[in-house]
């Protein structure tokens, strides 16, 4: 089980966001993409999760180019969780509410995957009454809720102070799930992560 980025290049116009990026992630598999602001690593992910087409390449998973999965959306739906720097959840729905949008889960899996994140007793709470951390954990509990293999995280720790950031950073690692997040923050990598670090959009 892989998912294979092959020859990669994307561009903005006259822009080169991408040069042509190739690596293979192992299913279950935790990576950090790493890079400057502007290194390319959340265009990179928007490719590999397939909310954006590259110029040129392919993402394949288990072999399947996501060109020819068909259904997109149902893919997503499926097997694809995304955690992005704001949570982006509504104001006027509750953190349960939020979480099961688009979920398929009952009321008890929501619930003990809630506990699990350390936010089950929030669950009537509105966004703006708990705390950023808080609100991010609900972000994730939202994009794992469906038990996606994938999950894609853009900078999730953003806005997030060190203590809640780092707390972030151990659930991902935690995950049963293929985990491809994006950071400008090496000060939450471990020596075992797997690392791949972008510079002017090529493989350093």
């Amino acid at each position: 089980m892989m998912l294979r980025i092959e020859n990669i290049s994307h561009r903005y116009g006259s822009d080169n966001a991408l040069e042509n990026v190739s690596f293979e992630i192992a299913d279950g598999e935790f990576v950090a993409l790493t890079g400057e602001s502007g290194s390319g690593k959340s265009t990179l992910l928007s490719i590999v999760s397939t909310l954006l087409r590259p110029t040129s390449g392919s993402v394949r998973f288990d072999g399947t180019a996501a060109a020819a999965l068909g259904d997109l959306d149902r893919f997503r739906n499926e097997q694809v969780g995304f955690v992005f720097q704001f949570h982006y959840l509504i104001a006027h729905f509750t953190l349960f509410e939020n979480v099961t949008l688009a979920s398929r889960a009952s009321k008890e899996e929501v619930m003990a995957l809630m506990e699990r994140l350390g936010i089950a007793e929030l669950a009537k709470r509105y966004p703006d009454e708990v705390s950023g951390g808080q609100r991010q954990r609900a972000a994730i509990a939202r994009a794992l809720v469906n038990r996606p293999r994938y999950l894609f995280a853009d900078e999730p720790t953003g806005n997030l102070d060190t203590a809640n950031s780092a707390n972030v950073f151990e659930l991902l690692r935690g995950l049963d799930a293929t985990v491809v997040v994006a950071t400008h923050d090496r000060s939450l990598l471990r020596p075992e992560d797997r690392i791949i670090t972008l510079k002017d959009g090529r493989l350093c």
